[in-house]
């Protein structure tokens, strides 16, 4: 599996006079060549589009920001559909070499990559489960997971800017991490991402961002992240999605029963199985229960690989393979 930091983000705060000095270069430069527009308080420069770096000139009241929004994959010339780039230490060199270049040129060598901040950066992976119908099928169940403690659902049941047939979304109630599970075809409208459930963690503040590395310098920032990307992705992810095949619940009760041989583990695996789709969230069915040993029980669910979240009755499908099977294949 390749674990890869899909976006990030640089942002660069400057006072008045130079922003509006650099964007009104970016209309004249623009003029012939490629699009420079503005929706709301945002103008965006496609002068490095095709590269891989979308340019914001975000034009705030108290604070003016340009921000280079940067995809690595097309950055280092891939097609990031369906193949990610796969970070080491000579493609991570290669990238910052890059990215230094173009900010160089674009800024007439009066900015440097370092005067910018890592505002943003999102690990990505995508998970082959072969068609729609399962990717569908993983999202349903995903949802079922419910409640995530320190994380809220990112848009509300009514919120027509989203599809929830589509993906599950939750936000950070204060770390700055976001995360997300889609359907890449639907998404992207790309055949080529046929049966891809594309998954991403975003760190999207600081306090995120330095929770994963001690460096100051945004080069350094980038290159110790990138090189941590599996590790990064895989903290929050183990935070929110438990281990094991997801059963209907008739079934995962049996195989509780067949393999749990001491009573009081298999007594609290099957309330548990109960009181997830009762209180609509795994975390508020561990807080019903008030166990100390939420954490081994989890663990037991882990070594017989059955998942405490159940496939709802009203879904067609009746079994789906754990989700870190994927994740942990070479």
């Amino acid at each position: 599996m390749i674990y890869s930091p899909h976006t990030f983000e640089l942002s660069l705060i400057v006072d008045t006079d130079n922003f509006y000095e650099w964007k009104d270069k970016a209309y004249k430069k623009a003029k012939g060549n490629h699009r420079v527009f503005k929706m709301d308080d945002v103008h965006y420069d496609h002068a490095l589009k095709d590269k891989g770096v979308k340019i914001e000139y975000h034009d705030n009241t108290f604070k003016k920001k340009i921000q280079f929004i940067v995809n690595p994959t097309k950055v280092l010339g891939g097609n990031d559909i369906k193949k990610l780039w796969k970070p080491n230490n000579d493609n991570i060199s290669k990238l910052l070499r890059k990215v230094k270049e173009y900010i160089d040129s674009y800024f007439d060598s009066k900015y440097k990559l370092n005067d910018f901040k890592l505002t943003r950066i999102d690990f990505t992976v995508n998970i082959d489960v072969d068609d729609r119908k399962n990717v569908s099928a993983y999202i349903k169940v995903l949802h079922n997971i419910g409640k995530v403690k320190g994380f809220a659902p990112k848009y509300d049941k009514d919120d027509d800017r989203i599809n929830h047939d589509l993906s599950f979304d939750l936000e950070g109630n204060s770390n700055g991490v976001e995360f997300t599970a889609y359907d890449k075809e639907a998404v992207s409208k790309q055949e080529e991402a046929k049966g891809i459930l594309r998954v991403e963690v975003r760190l999207k503040k600081q306090k995120a961002i330095s929770k994963y590395t001690g460096e100051t310098a945004t080069s350094k920032q980038i290159k110790s992240l990138a090189a941590n990307s599996k590790d990064i992705f895989l903290d929050t992810f183990a935070h929110i999605v438990p281990c094991g095949n997801y059963y209907k619940k008739k079934d995962a009760v049996k195989l509780i029963e067949d393999n749990i041989s001491q009573q009081k583990h298999r007594e609290k695996m099957l309330l548990l199985i109960e009181l997830v789709p009762k209180k609509k969230s795994l975390y508020l069915a561990q807080k019903e229960m008030n166990d100390r040993n939420i954490d081994k029980i989890m663990a037991i669910f882990a070594e017989i690989n059955v998942s405490p979240v159940t496939i709802s009755k009203r879904h067609d499908i009746k079994f789906l393979e754990n989700l870190y099977s994927y994740l942990l294949a070479e």
